[in-house]
């Protein structure tokens, strides 16, 4: 059975999933959670605890990663197991998805908390005080 948790971080939406992602439940799982969301700029899939992928569960992750296309939603997939990895390299998928890394989505999310200066309340100190700091560490 395939599990998610969903973490809203500004316009990002990190979906974890764990378990298996197989043909069935996985696609009516993960559609449902996904379509629940309000429209993120940024869908990243958090594979790490996902055992097992087959032909069911590539097909839903193709189908969603469709859907995000089609919703102007960036779609990216990250820590995928060392047997997933040989699947999306067997089946060429490898070239159709967009990975990222944590420290790729680290920078995902400081470049949309930039390009969205209404996710920090400038009348609230410590926002402000947390903004500053965190801009002036990464330059």
């Amino acid at each position: 059975m395939l599990h998610t948790t969903v973490q809203k971080l500004g316009n990002t939406t990190v979906l974890r999933c764990k378990g298996r992602m197989v043909i069935g439940e996985a696609h009516s799982i993960l559609r449902v959670t996904v379509l629940k969301q309000t429209q993120p700029r940024l869908l990243v899939l958090d594979l790490a605890q996902v055992e097992c992928i087959d032909a069911g569960g590539l097909g839903v992750l193709l189908g969603l990663r469709e859907w995000a296309h089609t919703n102007a939603i960036r779609f990216r997939l990250m820590n995928l197991m060392k047997n997933a990895e040989q699947i999306f390299e067997l089946t060429k998928l490898n070239r159709v998805f967009e990975f990222c890394s944590v420290r790729d989505l680290l920078w995902l999310l400081h470049c949309t908390s930039a390009m969205a200066p209404e996710l920090v309340d400038p009348s609230h100190p410590a926002d402000s005080k947390d903004h500053l700091r965190l801009s002036n560490n990464l330059k």
